[in-house]
């Protein structure tokens, strides 16, 4: 694969408006769709899916009819307690980390990392990459100038941009963003060994054709046994008009598996991603590639190393968030979407290997998408060890749950500290969490 010079990377633009709802638009990875009087069937209504949504116009198409239908009454709310009721004679704040508007993906150095300081980089929504590190009173500084400039071939529409950012084998960074032709693209940057800069080329090892700028998905990750996780989400359209969560022939839709073939090499330019040994086999015509399936926008996952799991945190439709924790053995699992949107049916058959999700709310009563999240494993906060942090976009308030998998939380805590826009968390090594906010920057959760 050729290397090429730094020229320029971005996040979701968010759509906004009736114009968008009908077009099945969201922004940061969000529908923006959060009345309850837009919804899903009930169980009793699901719509079967007879004929191609291309043969039928937009609006008589099951998964339109699907998707403005009422939400039905019942469904599992949020129901979030307050955390001084929760757990009396705790706090929860948040303290500022660094100012970046726009901003959108971070992470810290990688443990082992030589000379390098404590720090880290962080990526804005226009595609900007930035070092920073973390001074005396622990907040951070950025660099006057970014380390890495992709804007001018990142399309920013709608959910496209710079998605994902994580360190790879021999401390390189990875990034998942949307070319200028909305295609997701991953790509390898090598940092100094000081980490204090970006070395002048980049790798690209991986391309996926989008069918537009909506659900692109976008998160990634390395496991403990080094594997590549990428997640992308079904394309878009209101509903999942072309059926990509179900089909094993795209990628779409799915959570990728890889493992990283370098030849012996140091030049990424070498490298290569191949499905990883003991991805599951689904089918005589499915991708090789493909881990699991059957979700719409899971643009957030994170690992819990402690107890080898992932948490996939998958943007619903119009009625209903999920959470599902998979452990690294459940090669192949299906959740669902679109015959199901969370545990409750949508168009379509029903599935014999539904995997339904963990933890699921409703929307409503300023909620609509759920923005993941980390199982908190740090000090400060010792009492949270254990449950999953997370945030919802149109709220903005931050909450922590324990999460069983295979039964359903009993209690939410709201852990009363919010946002203005909440797009993603990182994790340092130390286990503390950081809330990113697309409107102001980075702020630390303390006690």
């Amino acid at each position: 694969m050729p290397r090429r010079p730094l020229f320029s990377i971005v996040v979701c633009a968010v759509a906004l408006g009736v114009g968008a709802t009908a077009a099945g638009c969201s922004g940061t990875g969000i529908d923006d769709s959060t009345s309850p009087a837009i919804g899903n069937p009930s169980s009793s209504t699901v719509i079967a899916v007879t004929a191609p949504s291309t043969t039928l116009p937009l609006t008589q198409t099951p998964e339109y009819v699907a998707s403005n239908t009422p939400c039905p009454a019942g469904l599992r709310e949020l129901g979030a307690v307050e955390l001084r009721a929760a757990a009396p004679g705790h706090s929860v704040g948040l303290s500022p980390f660094l100012q970046l508007p726009d901003a959108t993906v971070m992470v810290f150095d990688p443990v082992g990392s030589g000379p390098r300081r404590d720090g880290g980089f962080v990526g804005d929504r226009r595609g900007r990459i930035w070092r920073f590190e973390v001074n005396g009173t622990g907040a951070a500084e950025l660099g006057a100038e970014p380390v890495a400039d992709f804007s001018s071939n990142t399309a920013a529409e709608h959910d496209q941009g710079l998605v994902g950012m994580t360190f790879g084998p021999n401390g390189r960074l990875w990034i998942n963003r949307t070319d200028r032709h909305g295609d997701s693209v991953l790509t390898v940057l090598t940092p100094t060994a000081d980490g204090s800069a970006l070395l002048g080329g980049f790798t690209d090892v991986l391309a996926v054709s989008q069918t537009n700028a909506q659900h692109n998905g976008g998160a990634l990750l390395f496991g403990p046994d080094g594997l590549l996780y990428v997640s992308f989400g079904d394309g878009g359209g209101l509903g999942d008009p072309h059926h990509h969560g179900q089909n094993l022939a795209t990628p779409l839709g799915a959570i990728l598996r890889f493992a990283v073939v370098d030849g012996g090499s140091s030049d990424t330019g070498d490298w290569r991603l191949v499905p990883a040994l003991g991805n599951p086999d689904l089918d005589a015509g499915s991708d090789p590639r493909i881990w699991a399936y059957g979700a719409r926008n899971p643009f957030q996952m994170t690992l819990d190393d402690e107890t080898a799991t992932l948490w996939v945190a998958d943007v619903g439709q119009q009625c209903m968030e999920e959470v599902t924790v998979l452990g690294l053995d459940e090669g192949g699992a299906n959740l669902g979407w679109n015959s199901y949107e969370g545990s409750r049916r949508f168009v379509g058959d029903e599935l014999d290997d539904h995997r339904v999700p963990d933890f699921e709310y409703r929307h409503g009563r300023g909620l609509c998408a759920v923005i993941g999240g980390h199982v908190y494993r740090g000090s400060e906060l010792s009492w949270l060890a254990g449950r999953y942090v997370f945030a919802d976009l149109c709220g903005g308030d931050v909450y922590a749950v324990s999460v069983q998998p295979g039964t359903q939380p009993d209690e939410v805590w709201s852990l009363g500290i919010s946002t203005q826009r909440p797009v993603g968390f990182a994790e340092d090594h130390q286990g503390e969490l950081y809330v990113i906010d697309i409107e102001t920057g980075v702020r630390r959760l303390t006690g």
